[in-house]
């Protein structure tokens, strides 16, 4: 029950201190400073001038008996001892405040000693009284003595018990020896005087003990009050470095929610929210604003050719470039990889919104070196405007990233103002991607084969697979309008690979069934290029087929090979299977010398745009004369496409080319009309004209 008792004060202390700290956190400072301030002023206070209590008592006495004054020499000793050993625990107890450790002991220790002179001076001048007189001023004597208890119990009283007892003893210690020694010389007199001395003295002791029990108890309260609040410093302490952890938190998720750690500008969440703002602060005075979506043009390439340190790179230049264009009104942020948007203000028509992309593209489009090698980027951008194109900022953002789509794929300057068929246009993409997922584990795809010609001897000496999706509602889809969907939603290595097995399987088929064998040409897109499983992909479905690697024709484009320079690897790899290597749609801008050189090709296929003009421009005659000449001192064949009508046939018979195909020859037709237009041409069958159906009337055949 007393331990509990004695916990009580030190808990409620803590419990009160805890209970203020939670009210207000705000202001803890100020309390502790003010209790520790309080607990300091009184350890002051209690060894401050208190100990010159006992020599002020001893001297009011001498003054009011001037009886003492024969032995004033052995009573100005003792009082000089007494307000020496006054003073010396008035200095320790000053150094005491601040001691610590083995300091703190030794100034104790000290104290302890001072403590007993002073004791023993103040009983040394009561034996004196007592010699002096005897027992005849008994009552005097004994006041003397409990006025020195009483003084030095004021003075002496600290954390530690002992000290009054030891003032005590040192005090009683000379009296009850001038007490014993006057029993032994007076007789019975001096044994009454030595009875009543150690009466006195234990009514003093006990006096005394009383005194230093509550002194004792502030004290104690004071050091738990002490202890508490140092427990309530360490728990602020404590609650400080959490709220600065917390604040250092909470200070980096607001730089990583508001801004992008790679380029510095803001974020998409930092972008909607500034947007919101905007819509919301001019919702009134219907003032217009743009937000203007860019997309790096061939990023993907860039991480792929250069690696993404270099995409890193770039992509801090381009932010660092749009970034200085702007105002401070106006605001950039990274929407995603290579999307960056910006807010523009005060924008009065189209015009200002024109200026400030061609300002954009040329800043951006300004070469980056990147690493060895100089890069110009290419950007596309769409433009939306409050409140023309939308009135929340979901739907400008939808309508910018619909105005930039249609300026990547449908216009020149790749820069293009929203209008309300891209929508639909980027609702329609968005629905042939879905459909296009479930399209081949539905088995919606099949391959059409268009047969090529050998113009000089008249035989079929090959077919290019061309597939189409038979939609069940749209029916037969061309690959222009899906193949470039699957390439950007990453469909487009299972579709490649479906193909590939497709047409080998195929061609198989038509060998077993007798048709003279020829070559099967595929078209492989860029992006399969860059898949480095692509040559054991080709070697595998070979093997399962069947089909001997010199009749597998595999289609690039030049420009996939300038594009993606590691690409040259793979098609050496695909060359080293045996596979024979076509160069595609030769004649456009790509098209280099070098690459017919450089590249390990077997035929080169013209462009249709070559082939349209040789009849009515004799320059393009001259040109694709020379080229087809070229190409056959490279050890290469020549195959001309788009070929519509017999004289065009018959210029490039002349020509020197090797074969053709086109809609003159035959149409792409299902694999079971390439049997008998295969088996009737080698057996030298007159070629029969075959009308084009609707569903194939364009003259562009484009390839998967």
């Amino acid at each position: 029950m007393d331990n509990n008792r004695s916990k009580q004060p030190e808990s409620a202390t803590l419990l009160r201190a805890e209970r203020w700290l939670a009210l207000d956190c705000r202001t803890p400072g100020d309390f502790l400073c003010n209790v520790s301030d309080a607990a300091v002023h009184e350890i002051a206070r209690r060894t401050g001038p208190l100990p010159l209590a006992t020599p002020v008592a001893m001297l009011a006495f001498l003054v009011a008996s001037p009886q003492l004054l024969p032995y004033w020499a052995p009573v100005g000793v003792l009082f000089l001892l007494l307000l020496g050993s006054a003073l010396t625990r008035m200095r320790i107890g000053r150094r005491m405040i601040d001691a610590t450790g083995s300091r703190a002991l030794e100034l104790a220790h000290d104290y302890r000693a001072s403590v007993d002179l002073a004791g023993f001076s103040w009983g040394a001048l009561v034996g004196v009284l007592l010699l002096v007189h005897g027992i005849d001023r008994l009552t005097e004597l004994a006041l003397v003595a409990t006025l020195g208890l009483i003084a030095g119990a004021f003075t002496s009283l600290t954390l530690e018990r002992s000290l009054w007892l030891r003032f005590s003893a040192a005090l009683w210690l000379p009296l009850l020896v001038v007490s014993a020694y006057m029993a032994w010389r007076d007789g019975d007199a001096g044994w009454l005087l030595l009875i009543v001395e150690s009466l006195l003295a234990g009514f003093a002791t006990l006096q005394g003990l009383r005194m230093v029990r509550e002194y004792i108890g502030g004290l104690v309260t004071q050091a738990r009050l002490e202890d508490a609040v140092s427990k309530i410093a360490d728990q602020r302490s404590e609650l400080s470095a959490h709220r600065a952890r917390l604040d250092e938190l909470v200070a980096r998720t607001h730089q990583l929610s508001y801004y992008d750690q790679l380029t510095g500008i803001g974020s998409r969440h930092h972008f909607h929210e500034r947007l919101h703002n905007s819509i919301v602060r001019h919702r009134d005075d219907r003032q217009r604003f743009a937000v203007l979506y860019l997309d790096l043009d061939g990023f993907k390439d860039i991480n792929d050719t250069f690696g993404h340190e270099a995409g890193d790179t770039l992509l801090k230049a381009v932010a660092r470039r749009v970034g200085a264009l702007l105002r401070s009104s106006d605001f950039a942020a990274r929407l995603g990889s290579d999307e960056i948007a910006l807010l523009v203000h005060d924008v009065d028509d189209d015009n200002d919104i024109a200026q400030i992309a061609q300002r954009c593209r040329a800043a951006i489009q300004t070469p980056v070196r990147l690493g060895a090698r100089s890069v110009s980027p290419r950007v596309s951008i769409g433009v939306a405007l409050y409140p023309d194109d939308g009135d929340n900022a979901l739907g400008l953002l939808k309508a910018a990233e619909s105005a930039m789509n249609a300026a990547k794929h449908t216009t020149k300057s790749h820069f293009a103002r929203y209008a309300p068929e891209m929508s639909r246009a980027a609702e329609q993409r968005l629905t042939i991607e879905q459909e296009l997922r479930q399209a081949l584990d539905r088995g919606q795809f099949e391959l059409y084969y268009q047969p090529q010609f050998d113009i000089v001897g008249g035989g079929c000496c090959g077919v290019e697979a061309l597939v189409r999706w038979n939609h069940p509602e749209r029916g037969l889809i061309p690959p222009l309008e899906f193949i470039p969907i699957a390439e950007k939603a990453g469909l487009i290595d299972a579709l490649g690979e479906w193909v590939l097995t497709t047409a080998c399987r195929q061609a198989v088929a038509w060998f077993d069934a007798g048709v003279p064998e020829m070559s099967v040409a595929v078209n492989i897109s860029p992006i399969q290029l860059l898949d480095p499983e692509l040559p054991s992909t080709v070697n595998a479905i070979l093997a399962a087929t069947g089909l001997r690697p010199a009749l597998l024709e595999l289609e690039i484009t030049e420009s996939a090979i300038q594009t993606h320079p590691d690409a040259r690897a793979t098609l050496a790899q695909l060359h080293d299977l045996g596979v024979s290597i076509a160069l595609d749609d030769f004649g456009t801008g790509y098209s280099t010398l070098a690459s017919l050189r450089e590249l390990p090709t077997d035929r080169v296929k013209i462009d249709r745009s070559f082939v349209a003009d040789i009849l009515s421009n004799e320059q393009d005659s001259a040109l694709l004369g020379t080229i087809i000449e070229m190409v056959h001192v490279l050890g290469s064949s020549v195959v001309a496409e788009g070929v519509e009508q017999r004289a065009q046939a018959e210029r490039l018979r002349r020509l020197g080319c090797d074969c053709a195909q086109g809609y003159h020859f035959s149409r792409p037709v299902t694999a079971a009309e390439i049997i008998p237009i295969a088996c009737a041409r080698a057996a030298g069958t007159p070629q029969v004209e075959i009308r084009l159906q609707p569903a194939f009337a364009s003259k562009d055949e484009s390839v998967a």
